[in-house]
């Protein structure tokens, strides 16, 4: 039907136009603050989604930032000093070891020694009887007989020391081998277990990582298009600022027909509001039913993949917690066998001390054993040359320069011999302290300091991997009641449009109640004409054209300016 040759039997009121607009604005209010909320929802969703994305790629960056680098680092640096330590044992033996093979065979010389010293008293009594027997020829033979007898108790009590002193050497010798030897195998037995085990947890720390950075790939993809789905969602929403800047537009045309009271001109106007309500009203319900319907299937999507990341960030958290208390335990047990290994150092380092001071005692010899040899070589030569000077009457001392002469060749070797390992006890003594090996305070001071990092470290680590997960479990929650609530009040608002029903209805019935108009069109055009300029969106065109037809669209020029104002859709 033309609606320009249509007249309402329904008079005009001065109010009505007032009352039309009144009755629009109040629900494209409530529209405007609705939509505006669930915009804010949304959006506040992708942002916390785009947080527990990060949250939970943080969690498997923590296995494989700088602080589990540091941590695998120092567990590295932390074998490497015990074993220097190691070394330092090593060291320790071989000292102890070239120690005893220098003087394993001064008992047999020692031996020896004892020997030639029973010799020589025998050697001395019988010089003493025969200075006795001619003593009233030659006075200074009894004294000659007296320092005799005093060289040999001298080289007897040095022999005497020299053994004391070397069962005493052999005695802290024994001890230090058996403390070192105890410790060493303490120490590889130790350092092999802790080895074996640390390499099993970095393995699993290692296991759990490339896991999770699977899990975060697949977590990111399905993250990324729930975030895209709420975007898309957002511009859904520009629906409610469509049907606003519509409802807007009616109620201009409305004011449009203030002061009219052609009732063939408010009866068309009446008509096109009516048309144009209804077409607002159309769109808006069904895109808003499509937003419920998507809003809610959201919902569900983000609950599922919440729970998966929640699954998998407390798996993450209970094998990381199992594995880094696993390293923990290894790093105390490190610890305490440092402490062990301390305790037992000392007790070496006293021990080696000991041993140290007793190889001295025993150096101490060998000026007593050159002076021993050449008071002997003096006491032979004595011997024979008194033999000479008492011709028939030195018979008796003739033997004993004779045997002495025997016994200086046969010892002479031997004590060279004691001599030469003593002196080269001296060199390995000398160079085993000069080296420093024996205790290397530096390496274990190392070690605890590494230790007290790695533990540190571990805190640090397992902290994040908590904070990251309680993260995650708060905020996931967060984001699905917002999705919810979003839900929600896009399915409250599908009724909404109820008032506007009501309008769009009364509106119509007052159009269609019209008779034709004999007076023509050209007043009704030009109101017409002038709501139709007040159109910003395609669709509130067609309705108008398809209601007026030609003749509208023959009256009306659409200025460029006019068109360029409909870019001004958005709200959100």
């Amino acid at each position: 039907m033309n609606m320009l040759n249509a007249a309402p039997d329904w008079p005009a009121t001065p109010n009505a136009a007032r009352d039309i607009t009144a009755r629009l604005a109040a629900p494209r209010a409530a529209i405007e603050r609705d939509f505006l909320q669930m915009g804010e929802k949304l959006i506040a969703c992708t942002r916390l989604l785009g947080e527990v994305s990060e949250a939970y790629a943080q969690m498997s960056g923590a296995l494989a930032g700088p602080e589990f680098a540091g941590l695998v680092e120092a567990l590295r640096n932390i074998s490497g000093h015990v074993a220097r330590l190691n070394q330092s044992s090593m060291a320790n033996r071989a000292f102890l070891a070239e120690l005893s093979d220098l003087t394993g065979q001064f008992p047999n010389k020692i031996a020896g020694l004892s020997k030639a010293v029973r010799t020589l008293r025998m050697f001395f009594v019988t010089a003493r009887v025969a200075a006795a027997t001619i003593s009233d020829r030659e006075n200074n033979l009894s004294q000659f007989a007296e320092e005799f007898t005093r060289l040999g108790g001298l080289l007897e009590s040095n022999v005497a020391s020299f053994a004391d002193a070397f069962l005493g050497m052999r005695d802290s010798l024994d001890a230090a081998r058996a403390m070192n030897e105890q410790i060493g195998a303490e120490h590889r037995q130790l350092l092999c277990g802790i080895g074996a085990e640390q390499a099993r947890n970095l393995a699993a720390m290692e296991s759990q990582r490339i896991w999770a950075e699977a899990r975060i790939a697949a977590h990111g993809a399905l993250s990324e298009r729930i975030s895209a789905r709420v975007a898309r969602a957002v511009c859904t929403l520009q629906v409610g600022d469509s049907t606003r800047q519509r409802v807007e537009h009616i109620e201009a045309a409305c004011q449009k027909t203030e002061g009219i009271d052609d009732s063939a001109t408010l009866a068309s106007a009446y008509a096109l509001m009516a048309a144009q309500l209804q077409g607002a009203i159309t769109d808006f319900d069904a895109e808003i039913a499509e937003l419920a319907a998507s809003l809610e299937d959201l919902a569900r999507e983000a609950v599922a993949m919440l729970q998966s990341a929640e699954t998998d960030a407390g798996s993450l958290l209970s094998t990381g917690d199992a594995a880094f208390g696993a390293i923990n335990a290894s790093v105390l047990q490190i610890a305490r066998m440092l402490e062990r290994y301390e305790r037992s150092d000392a007790a070496l380092s006293v021990a080696i001390d000991q041993l140290v001071a007793a190889v001295g005692n025993m150096l101490e010899h060998v000026s007593a054993f050159e002076d021993i040899r050449q008071a002997v070589r003096l006491i032979s030569l004595n011997a024979t040359i008194r033999a000479k000077v008492l011709d028939e009457d030195g018979q008796a001392f003739r033997q004993v320069a004779k045997e002495l002469r025997i016994l200086n060749d046969e010892t002479s070797a031997p004590v060279e011999e004691v001599m030469q390992n003593l002196k080269k006890s001296a060199d390995v003594l000398q160079g085993f302290l000069d080296a420093g090996t024996r205790r290397d305070d530096r390496h274990q001071a190392g070690a605890r300091d590494i230790l007290e990092s790695a533990r540190e470290k571990i805190d640090n680590i397992s902290s994040v991997l908590r904070d990251r997960a309680a993260f995650m479990s708060g905020t996931g929650a967060e984001v699905v009641a917002r999705l919810r609530d979003a839900a929600r009040t896009a399915s409250d608002q599908q009724d909404f449009c109820r008032d506007w029903r009501a309008l769009e209805g009364e509106l119509q019935s007052a159009a269609l109640r019209t008779h034709p108009n004999e007076g023509g069109f050209d007043g009704q055009a030009d109101i017409i004409s002038e709501i139709y300029k007040i159109y910003t969106i395609k669709v509130e065109r067609d309705i108008h054209n398809a209601l007026f037809g030609g003749v509208a669209q023959a009256a009306i020029e659409v200025t460029g300016a006019d068109a360029a104002s409909g870019l001004d859709d958005i709200f959100f």
